[in-house]
């Protein structure tokens, strides 16, 4: 794959994006196949082996008013700052920061205080929220598989742009630590969903009904607020 290429697209307010390329050609490709990753700002192109690169570039350009579209779905980004709202599993906590004291961070009265020096501020909260999360989803997980009668392998959170979660063959589950922004609801329902790969890797019949037996009836609520909104999870830079 390479990401020698870029392309430039206008904005909708006039002003022009650099947007990088990868591309890949696959063995089974039928055709030229452009894939906007918007949460991760690049696009990915994938053509078959016996067509030449520079075709699959020609057919990019000319999608470019497709691709300036799909890209400008995104929110802006902000980082996290003093005074700044953050979500974190269902509340919602004002950023205040201390510089002086000397606890890192950690949530009071409906805020979030935040230690040293500025400029690590947003870096801070995001590691802060990172733990938060890991130790959710191990403890959430770790329930749901009890309730399945299967084990997990390691956990961990990882920052995704193509998945909200991932199951290895081995049971060890990885999650987006952006879940940290949605409902607690829909994070459980991702929780669920992976640990329901353990018993079935696989998205046929039986993998639901094992989602429905340990989330409940509720799963459709989950995924169709994901489509909603999941890209404004990568709103927080």
């Amino acid at each position: 794959m390479t990401l020698e290429y870029s392309i430039v697209i206008k904005r909708g307010d006039g002003s022009a994006k650099i947007v990088p390329v990868e591309f890949k050609r696959v063995l089974s490709a039928k055709a030229i196949r452009i894939t906007p990753n918007v949460a991760r700002q690049v696009v990915r192109v994938t053509y078959p082996i016996y067509v030449l690169r520079s075709r699959a570039a020609a057919f990019l350009e000319s999608k470019k008013d497709w691709v300036a579209g799909e890209m400008e779905k995104l929110p802006d980004r902000t980082a996290i700052a003093d005074g700044s709202i953050v979500p974190l599993l269902g509340r919602r906590y004002k950023v205040t920061h201390i510089p002086d004291a000397r606890r890192g961070v950690w949530l009071e009265d409906g805020r979030m205080f935040v230690s040293g020096a500025p400029e690590f501020l947003n870096r801070r909260v995001k590691d802060f929220i990172k733990a938060e999360m890991k130790r959710y989803f191990t403890s959430a997980a770790k329930s749901y598989a009890r309730s399945l009668g299967v084990e997990t392998g390691n956990i961990s959170v990882k920052d995704t742009t193509s998945r909200w979660g991932s199951c290895a063959s081995n049971g060890n589950l990885a999650f987006s630590w952006r879940l940290a922004f949605a409902p607690v609801w829909v994070a459980d329902y991702i929780a669920a969903h992976e640990v329901a790969h353990i018993a079935e890797l696989n998205h046929g019949t039986r993998f639901w009904r094992r989602v429905r037996e340990i989330y409940g009836p509720d799963m459709e609520r989950a995924q169709k607020w994901l489509a909603r909104n999941g890209l404004y999870l990568y709103s927080i830079d």
